[in-house]
């Protein structure tokens, strides 16, 4: 994980609300034993952070300045010349020792009882191109999309392409201290032509006051961690959410990598397992332990794809600039997935020897389409507080 290399266009077309009943009581966090904290919080903990890194220097500027709560008035384009309405709300904020930026898009229901549409970016600035990276999931739509781009002129720009192959093109647009406006745009001729899809105007809900302690709940920059957290899987999920809701909690990891030449370097650290965005993805973090401390290496946003039947999973780690999209599932007794990398290169990430408190993973690639595989990394984890 640390070293191996259908969608509508728009992020809020995803995002608009499903119409599925949902029971659980949203953001609220399960009540915590008198002396230890509650295992199924303690990702939220270990992503969040209150600022940038320092180490991103002016770049952090481009979205510094969204961290907080906007109240959004969103518009949708249709084919026949019709539009859309909704209303809901975006929150930003900083996670993986401020190396990168989530937020949380809510469209909110027009029915009572009704489930609100959640889905959320990840950006991270990647030093080798200098362009900030973007990776939106949304699993009601099953929608997981890549985009790239940053600051041109007083806009932001990022671009990608959708699974049918259409040109993207979002951008945020007028931004003032309290206000923006967002657009997401398609291209069907490779970019010669643009068509307007979305457009939603954003008012900010709060201002940033950093001599609040960063404890406080009304702080805007906890705004998005406090959205994110979820106390367990959506109900939707069935039966499906057994397969990763066993992980949720802390696992203390000791890692080996195997490199193409023979050489083996190691760490040792935590691997932290958690539910998020009402309880439809899992996310985790991996913690590095060196001797200055801790590094967020990065984390891993897992959501069920009820049209393909898999799972879709996405690696984000901004130290490295590596973005490794996978899928799969349930194989005997063992969880297997498949990605291939930037060469073009198939591997696999797997799930083995699955114990209450304790489980290897298991990181390989394929020089040769898949007919053998190269060990590049081994993690043995065990459970921190196997009676949790």
């Amino acid at each position: 994980m640390i070293s191996t290399h259908g969608a509508a266009c728009g992020i809020f077309g995803m995002v608009l609300a499903a119409s599925i009943l949902f029971v659980l009581s949203l953001n609220t966090v399960a009540a915590k034993t008198e002396d230890r904290p509650d295992p199924r919080q303690a990702m939220i903990n270990a992503l969040s952070a209150l600022s940038p890194h320092p180490s991103l220097g002016d770049e952090a500027r481009v979205f510094d300045r969204f961290v907080g709560t906007w109240d959004c008035d969103y518009t949708f384009y249709l084919d026949d010349g019709s539009s859309k309405h909704a209303q809901g709300e975006i929150e930003f904020g900083w996670i993986l020792d401020g190396q990168a930026i989530q937020d949380i898009w809510i469209s909110y229901p027009k029915e009572v009882g009704k489930e609100r549409g959640i889905g959320t970016t990840v950006r991270f600035f990647d030093t080798k191109s200098k362009l900030w990276r973007v990776i939106f999931v949304s699993p009601s739509y099953g929608a997981l999309i890549t985009m790239q781009g940053g600051a041109e002129g007083d806009r932001i720009v990022l671009r990608g392409v959708d699974d049918q192959g259409e040109m993207l093109r979002w951008s945020f647009n007028d931004i003032h201290a309290d206000s923006f406006t967002w657009r997401g745009e398609t291209s069907r001729d490779g970019g010669k032509t643009w068509k307007l899809q979305e457009e939603h105007h954003m008012r900010r809900r709060s201002t940033i006051t950093k001599a609040l302690p960063s404890n406080d709940t009304s702080d805007p920059r906890t705004d998005m961690i406090r959205t994110l957290r979820s106390p367990g899987p959506n109900p939707s999920l069935g039966a499906e959410a057994k397969i990763f809701n066993r992980f949720v909690g802390t696992w203390d990891l000791d890692c080996v990598l195997y490199g193409a030449k023979g050489e083996v370097n190691r760490f040792s650290g935590q691997w932290i397992f958690g539910w998020v965005l009402d309880g439809k993805v899992e996310q985790d973090v991996i913690i590095q332990d060196t001797e200055r401390g801790r590094i967020a290496r990065g984390t891993t946003l897992r959501f069920y794809d009820t049209q393909s039947g898999e799972w879709r999973i996405v690696w984000i780690a901004p130290w490295t600039g590596n973005v490794a999209i996978l899928k799969g599932g349930t194989v005997a007794d063992r969880l297997v997935l498949h990605g291939v990398d930037v060469d073009g290169a198939p591997f696999q990430w797997s799930f083995n020897n699955i114990r209450r408190d304790s489980f290897l993973w298991r990181g390989e690639i394929s020089a040769d389409g898949g007919k053998t595989w190269r060990l590049e990394q081994e993690m043995r984890l065990k459970r921190r507080n196997p009676g949790a």
